[in-house]
């Protein structure tokens, strides 16, 4: 994210799911705002005009209140809502049913998945990590025992654009294998695959045939040693 840095307040429960380090601010390039509950969530709307709000809605009175307060305020009414829920609770599903919000999580949820929906959410998709253009070779399937060989065209922390003809559907879960020089094993991860680059009509022209893939289950010391080799690459290539 770039520029002025994405205001991002979320709910004290979220703050725990995601188990946010000191570091993660500056690093992602973002001011997180924590809100310990309904009133100060509400508060700190209408005081830090926050760019996305992060919520985990529920039925309870307090919680009822809130949503319909952000909606019926019009200082804050146009501040995109994503919902953080548990599945396996109805009550809670038919709440954020009614809400309608931007976007819905579900639990359990990782950084990853947190920043992908802010990024969706805001239209910051394609500009949400540096990317390295790259000739890696990467090993991917949809099973783990059977892992195809291909080129990976571009990689970040947030996913990695894999060459072929032959790419699995839109939403398919992928299982990757990346072997780096910054990495003192093989990269071996899970992601979700985002968009097709087709050989008519391409929506890259630039770029090869193939799809995007966005990381799901990076490990952080795997985050790190990715961006230790795009921060390598890059430093001899200036």
């Amino acid at each position: 994210m770039t520029d002025p840095k994405i205001k991002i307040l979320i709910s004290a429960e979220i703050n725990e799911l995601l188990s946010i380090d000191d570091n993660f601010a500056d690093r992602e390039g973002v001011i997180i705002l924590i809100g310990k509950d309904s009133a100060e969530l509400l508060e700190l709307a209408r005081t830090k005009t926050p760019d996305i709000i992060f919520n985990s809605p529920s039925c309870e009175q307090d919680e009822r209140a809130y949503c319909r307060l952000l909606k019926e305020d019009s200082r804050i009414s146009d501040i995109p809502v994503v919902a953080v829920v548990d599945s396996t609770k109805l009550t809670d599903l038919n709440h954020v049913q009614d809400e309608r919000p931007a976007d819905v999580l579900f639990t359990p949820i990782n950084t990853h998945l947190f920043l992908a929906s802010a990024r969706r959410v805001l239209g910051l998709a394609h500009r949400a990590f540096p990317r390295l253009q790259t000739s890696l070779l990467i090993h991917f399937g949809t099973r783990k025992d059977n892992l195809h060989t291909a080129c990976a065209f571009n990689l970040s922390t947030g996913g990695v654009f894999i060459a072929t003809g032959r790419p699995p559907e839109i939403n398919e879960t992928i299982s990757v294998q990346i072997d780096l020089s910054t990495a003192a094993d093989p990269i071996l991860c899970q992601g979700t695959v985002t968009w097709h680059n087709h050989i008519e009509e391409p929506s890259r022209p630039e770029m090869p045939v193939g799809f995007g893939l966005q990381f799901t289950s990076l490990k952080m010391d795997d985050l790190f040693a990715i961006r230790s080799f795009i921060d390598n690459l890059e430093s001899h290539s200036s």
